[in-house]
């Protein structure tokens, strides 16, 4: 039995000290939410709910279903798969390195890896994201192996798994299959063929899920440009930007670095990750000007390991490249403590924020469907029926006033009339503000709506609001309103001439003497 680097060894251990200990840190944000809730339901949910609510294919969720009937629906239980596949993606990039350049390449994509912000944030996400980065980078090894006259079918295999966990995998897997068609012609066209028919298999789910507005949650009401560079830059310094000012530009720096290494050295064994990793990225990119606009960071990990092994061999070369590598491992390190360390670069804090409410009778939240995080930490809070709650407390929350700051004295004006500001509560990226009112005062989903659309930011408001209530008041309101439908219905009844029962004689005890 060969044995096991020891630098891999280390490697993979420094990955899992980056992922596992912060696990459950973090509250889930909405669509780790949105994954809890398809891996509570039945299977039959599950699968209804992906057509209607998600866009991403059902393998990851599928797998969450089957392993939450162990583990539970915890943080950590939801997040750990995915760090599990994050650990694992480090020995893949390794033994990647090692096939297209040596041990020296080895280690440097290996510790890239290990230590990359974008991987290491998203290994602590229950979505898909490890899982098809995973995959997609097995399947890039088992290409190289096709390549070299080795049997394609495990590329196929890794490849199809890859287009079942996420959609975007079919960008590196699409400029694989025309390769592998080029140069070994018909011995590749079994392969092609499974392939194809695994994605044709969710072409019929796919279908269902483009008719769904998505579009929000993916672009967050940001201009393609914006998104092109903030793809880029959490290639850099992760997902939410660098922890440290201008970091992000001595990785860039170091990255470039290494990529003239490469051209200098001549090291052709580049040209495959170069051409699979940035053609898909440059195909991502082609797609969201083409109209299917899907851009954001987190879709672009199918292709971002491959993209790594280039600069990884710059680092492999010489004793520049190992300083220029090494600088840069030290960099990223950082950048991805200060990821973990800084709460400016945490997921909303949905489960503080359940806490916090406090006795809150009725809660806005904006955009619309921001209720699903917040009900799953606080599952009594359910939708007002249409004709609104009467309450005396109310509360609107809203994420990331910093990074998306509010138009100017928005939340001064109370949501509906009869209740006043009565202040705001800041924690990490969200904020809570509370208005009260001295009597119950009726509040309509409706009116909610357009407040949120005239005083919130487009990003925000533009879909309106979900106005939600706990138990009690929805219940109170109801009896209220029960009461005084009685009473009207009564007064109107004993008006009538002879009807009542001082004119009849007849009481609720019977005939009068």
């Amino acid at each position: 039995m060969p044995r096991v680097p020891r630098a891999l060894i280390a490697l993979t251990a420094l990955a899992a000290a980056l992922r596992l200990p912060t696990l459950g840190s973090q509250s889930l944000w909405l669509d780790e939410t949105l994954t809890g809730g398809l891996a509570r339901g039945s299977l039959g949910d599950l699968f209804r709910h992906l057509a209607e609510q998600e866009a991403n294919p059902p393998l990851f969720s599928l797998l969450e279903w089957v392993w939450t009937r162990v583990a539970g629906t915890s943080e950590v239980a939801l997040r750990l798969p995915s760090a599990l596949f994050g650990i694992a993606l480090v020995p893949v990039a390794f033994a990647i390195g090692r096939r297209l350049g040596g041990g020296r390449a080895a280690i440097a994509l290996g510790a890239l890896v290990a230590v990359h912000p974008l991987l290491v944030y998203y290994s602590q996400e229950a979505r898909g994201y490890a899982a098809v980065a995973l995959a997609c980078a097995i399947g890039f090894g088992c290409f190289l192996d096709a390549l070299e006259g080795k049997p394609a079918i495990w590329w196929a295999l890794a490849s199809a798994v890859a287009l079942g966990c996420h959609y975007f995998a079919i960008f590196p897997v699409a400029i694989e299959a025309a390769i592998l068609l080029a140069r070994r012609r018909r011995a590749a066209l079994p392969a092609l063929g499974g392939v194809a028919l695994a994605g044709a298999a969710l072409l019929p789910l796919l279908a269902r899920q483009i008719g769904g507005d998505h579009t929000d949650n993916v672009t967050g009401g940001t201009g393609l440009a914006e998104r092109v560079k903030g793809a880029a830059t959490s290639w850099l310094v992760g997902e939410r930007g660098a922890a440290i000012d201008n970091l992000e530009w001595l990785i860039g720096a170091l990255l470039l670095a290494s990529v003239v290494l490469v051209v200098v050295h001549r090291r052709r064994e580049a040209i495959l990750p170069a051409v699979v990793g940035g053609g898909a990225a440059a195909l991502i990119g082609l797609a969201a000007l083409g109209g299917a606009d899907y851009l954001n960071n987190r879709n672009t990990l199918p292709v971002l390991t491959i993209a790594l092994a280039v600069p990884a061999l710059g680092f492999a070369a010489g004793r520049a490249g190992a300083v220029l590598g090494a600088a840069a491992g030290v960099a990223l390190a950082v950048a991805t403590v200060g990821a973990l360390t800084d709460p400016a670069h945490a997921r909303e804090d949905w489960r503080d924020t359940a806490r916090d409410l406090g006795t809150a009778q009725a809660v806005i939240v904006a955009p619309p469907y921001a209720d699903v995080p917040l009900r799953w930490y606080r599952p009594a809070l359910a939708p007002a029926p249409p004709q609104g709650v009467e309450v005396t407390e109310l509360a609107v929350v809203l994420s990331d006033p910093d990074r998306n700051p509010l138009p100017p004295n928005a939340l001064d004006q109370a949501p509906v009339p009869g209740f006043a500001p009565a202040g705001t509560q800041r924690h990490d990226r969200m904020l809570i503000a509370r208005y009260r009112a001295p009597q119950p005062q009726p509040v309509r989903p409706d009116a909610v709506n357009a407040w949120a659309r005239a005083r919130l930011d487009a990003g925000r408001g533009a879909g309106g609001a979900t106005l939600l209530a706990v138990p009690e008041a929805r219940d109170t309101t109801l009896r209220r309103r029960r009461a005084a439908v009685h009473s009207e219905a009564g007064g109107s009844f004993s008006g009538i001439p002879g009807s009542g029962a001082s004119s009849s004689g007849i009481s609720a005890g019977g005939p009068s003497g």
